[in-house]
């Protein structure tokens, strides 16, 4: 049951950048812009956990990503072996499944087999890639999410963006029609950009 609030932006990070004067927090949801309320601490909440996930199993990959991602939040430097790699991205998918509970069942992207492989073996849906970039403006507290649309079903994937302060987050899940074998590769179109040279690839880990 649905009866915990997370904070899908956690308070371990929004506490860190409380405002003296009140910043104003928008939101748009399925295209409609919402009235824009202030804030002094950035804040997103959302009921869709129980309690004993959300004390448990959520809390400690809180703690575990935090010891990677608080560099990040200042604009330090930092290097991340595997360990961190794997702990940010398990962490960043986490909370764009989170972030996703504001969409109605239908138009979510993550399957209810998907949440429950993470949530009890932390498995990584098949084909995505996960990505971390230096934000152009550390004033921004933001989450986005993009559906991509296919020839195939018009239904090829999602885009979930985060941005915390000095640090934005990334992840792509790419589907694929069941008759597109495991080792196929299959590519997407992005707008164009330096995204090799801005952006460092989470997931997969690499050395």
């Amino acid at each position: 049951p649905a009866n915990s609030l997370e904070d899908v932006w956690p308070l371990w990070i929004t506490s860190q950048f409380r405002g003296t004067r009140p910043s104003q927090l928008q939101a748009e949801r399925g295209g409609v812009r919402l009235k824009p309320w202030s804030v002094y601490q950035p804040e997103l909440k959302i009921r869709c956990v129980c309690q004993a996930c959300n004390n448990g199993w959520m809390s400690q990959l809180e703690g575990r990503a935090q010891r990677f991602l608080q560099p990040f939040l200042t604009g330090e430097s930092f290097a991340v072996d595997i360990e961190g790699q794997a702990a940010i991205a398990t962490w960043v998918l986490k909370t764009a499944m989170v972030l996703e509970a504001i969409d109605p069942t239908e138009k979510r992207a993550y399957t209810h087999l998907e949440r429950e492989r993470f949530r009890l073996r932390a498995a990584i849906p098949w084909r995505t890639s996960i990505w971390v970039a230096a934000s152009a403006d550390p004033a921004w507290f933001m989450s986005s999410k993009s559906r991509l649309g296919g020839e195939v079903d018009g239904n090829s994937g999602v885009s979930i963006t985060m941005a915390f302060a000095h640090v934005v987050l990334q992840v792509l899940t790419i589907r694929v029609p069941e008759t597109v074998g495991p080792k196929t590769q299959v590519t997407t179109d992005v707008r164009r950009g330096p995204w090799e040279q801005l952006t460092v690839q989470l997931w997969p880990t690499q050395e």
